[in-house]
């Protein structure tokens, strides 16, 4: 029998010198979406840093945590708190590795922490900047991990992720997708060149090509704690494997009160092969 489940994209942003501010943020979504009903949850990359590709890569390395590191606990504890399973993102340590991982974790709701994704394409420094993110980051494993997460009320899907960059790449939609019934994909950071509409349309197409369903979750507003502006423009929303939008918040669009972006869908969620 199918069962109908509830996924959510968590908006959260700007980052500022206060990372309880964010903190905030993500724990009032998710509050609200597992009020809603929704058995996963979805953050944005690097969840509760800023976005510091184009900073000396030296004064933020220490930020750099492990699986079992502060914020990796804190999100756990909030999974474990709600009831549901959280994706997130976080500058990742690893023993004997000078430089983090730029990766998605997720949360199942018994509070246990699994990688799921690291960036495995690190975009070059933008114009003007002398850093990048490989200066930060190295670069993660081309292949995927799909973990099966449990929905309240039954069903369950395979999940996979994709951490912002990685997006653009069909072949990397083609890995997460293999073993996978949706993809989170976490996203911040500028991408002044997309015109209104081309996120949405980018994952609407890798998601029906690729016949699964897509959770993008995107940092909103402009940070201006680095000492200069750095707008973030991805939307946070939810498509289904045919390529149809089930939900959508876009960051030039406000609503009154920003809160999760839900969609439901059945847990049969992957699609046969496409004939026509």
């Amino acid at each position: 029998m199918t069962s109908l489940i509830r996924v959510a994209a968590i908006p959260v942003g700007p980052a500022g010198h206060d990372p309880d501010t964010l903190w905030r943020e993500v724990e009032a979504g998710v509050s609200e979406a597992a009020a809603a009903g929704a058995g996963l949850a979805v953050l944005p990359e690097l969840t509760v840093l800023p976005y510091v590709a184009g900073e000396d890569p030296a004064r933020w390395r220490p930020l750099a945590e492990p699986a079992d590191g502060p914020t990796a606990r804190r999100m756990g504890a909030l999974a474990r708190r709600h009831g549901l399973a959280l994706v997130f993102g976080l500058a990742f340590s690893e023993h004997g590795e000078t430089l983090p991982l730029n990766a998605a974790l997720l949360a199942q709701s018994d509070g246990s922490i699994v990688r799921i994704a690291a960036k495995h394409r690190l975009p070059p420094p933008s114009p003007g900047d002398d850093f990048g993110e490989a200066d930060h980051f190295r670069a993660g494993p081309a292949a995927a991990q799909a973990v099966r997460v449990g929905f309240p009320g039954g069903g369950s899907l395979r999940v996979a992720g994709l951490v912002c960059y990685d997006r653009r790449f069909p072949e990397a939609w083609d890995v997460a997708a293999a073993g996978a019934d949706l993809v989170a994909v976490l996203v911040a950071g500028p991408a002044p060149q997309d015109p209104p509409g081309f996120f949405a349309a980018e994952l609407a197409g890798h998601a029906r090509r690729c016949r699964v369903a897509a959770v993008a979750a995107a940092r909103y507003g402009t940070e201006r704690g680095l000492g200069r502006p750095v707008r973030h423009d991805g939307d946070s929303l939810v498509v289904g494997p045919d390529g149809r939008l089930l939900a959508a918040w876009r960051p030039d669009a406000p609503r009154p009160v920003l809160g999760p972006v839900i969609g439901s869908m059945p847990d049969t969620v992957r699609l046969p092969l496409l004939t026509a």
